[in-house]
């Protein structure tokens, strides 16, 4: 077992200067693995090298598709190969808004806790038929223009209605959350020991929509490991303000941000001209 007990896996696809404080400031206190959407041009070069920074590029990510779930499963691997006690999925447009002793103090509180948001579909805030259309219908993801896939989805949405085409799914009950996952060694090692031994489940994924927020809520809501979850994923975002959705968190949301009790916050887009914003940051990042 590694020194370090807690594994921060990143996945990341540009700005490699914020994604190089982010790795930067994490890197003395945890192992970080970093796995680079592989037709982006963010380069590995371009980031630090730290005897405990993992960097990877390996496969090809597209928004809403199947590959969200591969991506995520293969750099768990990685990280799981050395084996933590932690192991915390952040994107490379998040930022601590807790220090890393904090961090590390509430994890080793929580030793035995998977905190992730699962709840069981359907979820009446979620379109496509509450969630299941995301499993049940053939879905064309395999592009970067999300325009089009968007508006190619919502036609063969339709059409599929219409005709009454309808994929069977993987028997199980369904759980759904964000992507934003804080697991334990144990959970891995269930989920890992689930996919060996039930191939389908995620072949079962191959047409379906976003289902990175569906993969991982439904093995552990079907297992003994349940009763450990606790229904938050610890990240501080804003869905309600705009003008994106979630919101680029700015100076304007410092006091919030201060009050929250989240370990992180989603989601930033810094730039030189940030020194008020990274000032603030990096004064919480140390208390």
């Amino acid at each position: 077992m590694p020194t370090n007990k807690i594994a921060i896996l990143i996945l990341a696809h540009h700005n490699p200067e914020q994604l190089s404080v982010l790795i930067n400031h994490l890197q003395p206190d945890f192992d970080v693995y970093v796995q680079i959407d592989k037709k982006s041009n963010l380069g590995i070069k371009e980031l630090p090298k730290k005897s405990n920074v993992y960097c990877f590029k390996e496969i090809k990510v597209y928004w809403g598709h199947v590959s969200q779930v591969y991506n995520m499963k293969f750099i768990l691997e990685q990280a799981f190969k050395r084996g933590y006690e932690r192991y915390c999925i952040i994107s490379g447009d998040d930022l601590p808004i807790k220090s890393n002793s904090y961090i590390k103090t509430f994890f080793a509180k929580h030793k035995n806790n998977l905190f992730m948001y699962a709840n069981p579909l359907p979820i009446k805030t979620w379109g496509f038929n509450h969630g299941f259309d995301r499993l049940d219908r053939y879905w064309f993801m395999q592009t970067d223009n999300r325009k089009l896939v968007k508006i190619r989805g919502r036609i063969t949405l339709i059409l599929q209605r219409i005709l009454g085409i309808k994929l069977k799914r993987y028997p199980i009950a369904y759980y759904a959350g964000s992507n934003w996952l804080n697991l334990t060694h144990e959970s891995l090692d269930y989920v890992f020991n689930f996919l060996k031994e039930n191939p389908l489940f995620l072949k079962k994924l191959k047409y379906s929509r976003a289902t990175d927020e569906i993969w991982f809520q439904s093995i552990i809501m079907n297992s003994p490991l349940k009763g450990k979850v606790i229904n938050d994923d610890l990240r501080y975002i804003d869905w309600t303000t705009g003008p994106d959705y979630p919101r680029n968190l700015d100076d304007t949301d410092l006091e919030k941000i201060k009050k929250s009790n989240r370990l992180f916050g989603r989601k930033f887009k810094l730039n030189k001209e940030d020194y008020k914003l990274l000032l603030f940051l990096n004064k919480l990042m140390k208390e």
